[in-house]
């Protein structure tokens, strides 16, 4: 993220993925935030999942072929124990994608499932979009998910393992995890750090709360809910993961730059092929700082107030204020 990705430096360059909530997508301007995109996918998903490609199982179960292909298990995701004539056989699938496409998918019998994750994501995700920026807070949102269904796999591999402990799941490798809760809850523990102090008007119960103590109240509920092996334990492991990966990478937003560069490196200067090199054209600074160490200045801009900078720190945001100007 550029220094004018920021919603405190106020200035939005044209084509990003700028600060301020009209992110849209990359490569082009757009009136939807990713917030909103978030929300409009699922529901699109939820939608084509239980009319075109809806379907019952032999058990009699509402499915869809985007279900079956999308939702997370240990053993899709990674690998199962087979029986075999001659024993038991491991078997790797390794679909890993389905960390990603489970995010994506709701119940297809219970319609408060995709109702509750998306008035979460409607309400909250706006302050931690405005905070990191469009593509940051995807990337944010999708690592958080990500994060529930490694839990998720971690507690299930346990239980496979014969372990008999508080929060241990069952054995079952193959029971599928769907929904966009984990994303939700790092989205809420982002908020709880963000605007801790902020008030927020419960419905039910319908009390007014500061924003810490909800969030940390519906963590608290998943954590209890696991460690009691509740009706949704499977879930609530996903939540916690998410939680987790929320609290750390709201504080730590760097470690996100590189999560779009599948081929490269974000925290390497890049070379200024969008300039002319000659003819009263201007060269790349080769001194300039990296967008990491920018980033992680513009956060202590964020978190402390600019009267915070180091002298250092002050020259090399105003060198990177002039690369981005050139």
């Amino acid at each position: 993220m550029g220094i004018y990705d920021r919603d405190y430096i106020g200035q939005d360059r044209s084509g990003g993925w700028s600060g301020g909530g009209r992110s849209g997508l990359p490569g082009r301007r757009s009136p939807w935030s990713v917030n909103t995109w978030l929300i409009v996918s699922n529901i699109a998903i939820h939608v084509l999942a239980m009319t075109v490609l809806a379907a019952r199982t032999p058990g009699g179960r509402l499915w869809s072929v985007l279900h079956e292909y999308g939702h997370f298990s240990t053993a899709k995701g990674f690998f199962e124990i087979v029986q075999t004539p001659t024993g038991n056989q491991l078997m790797l699938n390794l679909q890993v994608w389905r960390l990603i496409t489970f995010q994506f998918l709701h119940s297809p019998e219970a319609i408060w499932h995709i109702l509750f994750n998306m008035f979460g994501l409607f309400f909250f995700g706006p302050m931690v979009e405005q905070k990191l920026g469009g593509r940051k807070y995807l990337a944010f949102y999708l690592v958080c998910g990500i994060m529930g269904g490694v839990l998720y796999v971690m507690l299930n591999l346990l239980g496979m393992a014969g372990l008999n402990i508080p929060g241990v799941l069952s054995g079952d490798p193959r029971t599928p995890l769907i929904g966009a809760s984990a994303g939700v809850f790092g989205v809420l523990m982002a908020c709880a750090y963000i605007a801790p102090n902020s008030v927020v008007q419960l419905i039910f119960p319908p009390i007014p709360l500061k924003m810490k103590w909800m969030a940390y109240g519906y963590v608290a509920l998943s954590l209890f809910n696991l460690l009691t092996s509740g009706r949704n334990a499977g879930g609530d492991a996903a939540h916690i993961g998410g939680a987790i990966a929320g609290y750390f990478f709201i504080r730590n937003s760097h470690h996100l730059m590189d999560f779009f560069d599948i081929l490269g490196n974000s925290k390497k200067p890049k070379p200024d092929r969008g300039r002319p090199v000659g003819g009263g054209g201007r060269r790349a600074d080769p001194k300039a700082p990296s967008e990491s160490e920018v980033d992680r200045i513009l956060d202590k801009v964020s978190r402390e107030g600019i009267q915070s900078l180091t002298e250092k720190e002050k020259k090399i945001l105003e060198r990177a204020s002039r690369g981005d100007r050139g």
